[in-house]
C-alpha cells in the first residue's frame, strides 16, 4: 500500500515539474514567435529595451516642454515596437507599451487598438484597464457598450481572468491529472478517488467549453478600431453611396462582412435623448446600433 502511495506521489511531483517547464517556455508570458522570423529573442529584447528607454526620454522631454524632440522619440519608440511585433513576437507588454506611446502622440485609435490586443494577453492587468478607460474617455464618439454584469464576472471568474493560452494549459493540466487519477483508481481501487475524478472531469469540461467560447469571441467575430481622424460610414460599399453617419478616431466596431476594399460594420453609439430626469436634470443616454460600410484603410482589426 505504501509503495502505491509513493508511486502516486512521484507522479504528482513529475507532473508539477512538467507544468513549470511549460510555464517557463513563454506560453504563460503570452509570447508567440513566428518560426520564420529572422530576429532572435536576444535582438528582440534589446530592441524592446531601447524602445522603452526612448519612451522614458520622451516623457522627460514632454515634462520639459521640448515637444518637438519628444515627438521624434515617441515615433522612434513606436517604430521599434512595431518591428518586434512584425517579427512574430506577440507579447502583451509590447502591445501595452505601444498603446501608451500612441496615446502620447495623440493617436487614440491606434492606442485603443493596441490596448485591446494587450487585454487578450494580459486580462488581469489593472494599469492596462485604467489606461484604456482613460483613452476611451478622450474619444469623440461616446459608445455605450454592453458590459458584462459584475455577478456574471464573479461567477465565471476564470473566463475573464485567464487568457486563451492559460486556458489551454489549464485544460491540458486537468486532462493529465484526470488520466493519472483513472490510472491509480485501477491500481489502488480507492472509492474516494471516484469523487475526485468526477470533480476533475467537471473542471475539464468547463475549461474546454470556456476555451471554445473565448476562441470564438476572439477569432470568429472580428472587432475593429477606427484609426483615422474621422470617416464616413456609407449605405453601401462604394464612394457612390451616400454617407449614413460619421465616426471618429478610436471608435470600436464589429465587422460583419466585406466586399472589395470595404467592411460592413456595426457600432454601438451613445444617443442623447431629450428626456431629462426631474431630480438630476441630466440627459439620458440611450443605445443605438448603427450599421454601414466603411473603407478598410480606415479600420484595423484587433
Amino acid at each position: 500500500m505504501k509503495a502505491r502511495l509513493c508511486i502516486l506521489f512521484l507522479f504528482i511531483i513529475s507532473f508539477s515539474e512538467c507544468w513549470m517547464q511549460i510555464a517557463d517556455c513563454g506560453l504563460l508570458k503570452s509570447e508567440i514567435r513566428n518560426p520564420k522570423s529572422e530576429m532572435s529573442r536576444d535582438a528582440a529584447i534589446k530592441l524592446f529595451t531601447d524602445a522603452n528607454e526612448k519612451y522614458l526620454q520622451a516623457s522627460k522631454l514632454i515634462a520639459a516642454r521640448n515637444n518637438q524632440e519628444a515627438e521624434q522619440k515617441l515615433k522612434d519608440a513606436a517604430l521599434q515596437y512595431e518591428i518586434i511585433l512584425l517579427n512574430g513576437y506577440k507579447n502583451g507588454q509590447i502591445y501595452y507599451n505601444l498603446g501608451n506611446t500612441y496615446y502620447r502622440q495623440g493617436e487614440l485609435g491606434k492606442s485603443i487598438l493596441n490596448f485591446r490586443r494587450a487585454q487578450r494577453l494580459m486580462p488581469r492587468n489593472a494599469d492596462l484597464d485604467a489606461n484604456l478607460r482613460l483613452v476611451k474617455s478622450s474619444t469623440e464618439d461616446k459608445e455605450v457598450s454592453s458590459e458584462v454584469p459584475v455577478v456574471i464576472r464573479r461567477i465565471l471568474f476564470w473566463f475573464f481572468l485567464l487568457n486563451q493560452n492559460e486556458l489551454i494549459i489549464l485544460a491540458v493540466s486537468l486532462y493529465v491529472v484526470l488520466m493519472m487519477l483513472l490510472f491509480f483508481l485501477i491500481i489502488l481501487k480507492y472509492s474516494w478517488l471516484k469523487r475526485i475524478i468526477i470533480g476533475f472531469s467537471t473542471g475539464l469540461f468547463i475549461a474546454v467549453v470556456s476555451l471554445g467560447v473565448k476562441g470564438y469571441m476572439e477569432h470568429a467575430v472580428s472587432h475593429g478600431v477606427i484609426i483615422t481622424s474621422k470617416c464616413q460610414v456609407r449605405y453601401g460599399p462604394g464612394e457612390e453611396y451616400e454617407p449614413k453617419f460619421e465616426i471618429h478616431d478610436g471608435a470600436e466596431c464589429v465587422i460583419e462582412g466585406e466586399k472589395d476594399n470595404w467592411y460592413r460594420v456595426y457600432v454601438y453609439v451613445g444617443v442623447k435623448q431629450d428626456t431629462r430626469s426631474k431630480t438630476s436634470g441630466e440627459e439620458k443616454v440611450g443605445k443605438e446600433i448603427r450599421i454601414g460600410w466603411l473603407p478598410k484603410k480606415n479600420v484595423d482589426i484587433i
